[in-house]
C-alpha cells in the first residue's frame, strides 16, 4: 500500500488532513518510545508492532525501517472488546 491508501484509510481517524502529515505522524510514533507505548517484535518477519495507550495508535515497522502501517484500531473491526486487547491479542501470536 502507498501512504497516500493509508492517509486514505487512517487518516481521518487519526486526526491527520494531508499524506504528509500522516507520514509525519507515523514517523513519530516510531520515534523514541513513550512511557504509555509496548511494542513486541514478530520472530517470523522481525516486524516492529507498536501500541500506544495514551493515543490509541497502533503502528508496524518492518526490519528495515519502513512503516508499514500506522492507525488508531476500531473495535468494531477488530472484535476485540478494547483496542488494547487488539494490541495483546497481537503480541500473543508473536
Amino acid at each position: 500500500m502507498h501512504r497516500s491508501d493509508h492517509f486514505t484509510a487512517h487518516g481521518a481517524r487519526l486526526g491527520v488532513a494531508t499524506d504528509s502529515e500522516y507520514e509525519a505522524f507515523a514517523d513519530a510514533v516510531f520515534g523514541p518510545a513513550e512511557s504509555s507505548t509496548r511494542q513486541f517484535i514478530r520472530p517470523w518477519s522481525g516486524d516492529l508492532v507498536r501500541y500506544d495507550e495514551a493515543r490509541e495508535v497502533f503502528g508496524i515497522m518492518d526490519r528495515d525501517g519502513f512503516i508499514k502501517t500506522c492507525y488508531r484500531p476500531d473495535p468494531l473491526i477488530h472484535g476485540a472488546a478494547t483496542n488494547l486487547h487488539y494490541y495483546l491479542s497481537e503480541e500473543a501470536k508473536a
